[in-house]
């Protein structure tokens, strides 16, 4: 099988919340990172319409690192596919990193690949979603 990405992912299994840019309503929606690069990360959430969400912004955020460190991610969506119901894997591009931001997107990745013995693994698609509770300002 030939390697379709630029640089290997990492399996993460944080859950999350996160805001696509443009929702009718502009609140946070329960999601799940599955894995991280320094370029880029997957996550499953909701959605009825994966094609409405392709090129559109989304901010994700999660407990990383064993939960005592939160992560707020920000990129554009690549792709959509619909694996189970309404559960959708989306693509996320980071766009326009600096060096500094690419450097820590890289570390980040590094942490998840030590941790990968503590973190579980990729959570099954028929598993209940979790809520969260939203971010307070």
């Amino acid at each position: 099988m030939e390697q379709r990405r630029r640089v290997p992912r990492m399996s993460a299994g944080w859950f999350g919340i996160c805001h696509i840019e443009g929702e009718s309503e502009p609140e946070w929606r329960d999601c799940q990172v599955i894995d991280v690069s320094s370029l880029g990360l997957g996550i499953t959430l909701h959605h009825f319409w994966p094609l409405e969400l392709v090129g559109r912004q989304i901010t994700v955020e999660a407990p990383a690192v064993g939960g005592s460190v939160n992560v707020r991610l920000a990129g554009v969506i690549t792709n959509a596919d619909r694996t189970a119901g309404a559960v959708i894997r989306v693509g996320i591009e980071f766009d326009g990193l600096t060096e500094s931001e690419l450097a820590v997107a890289g570390v980040l990745s590094l942490l998840v690949d030590s941790d990968l013995a503590e973190l579980p693994q990729t959570a099954d698609e028929d598993a209940p979603n979790l809520a969260i509770a939203r971010p307070r300002a």
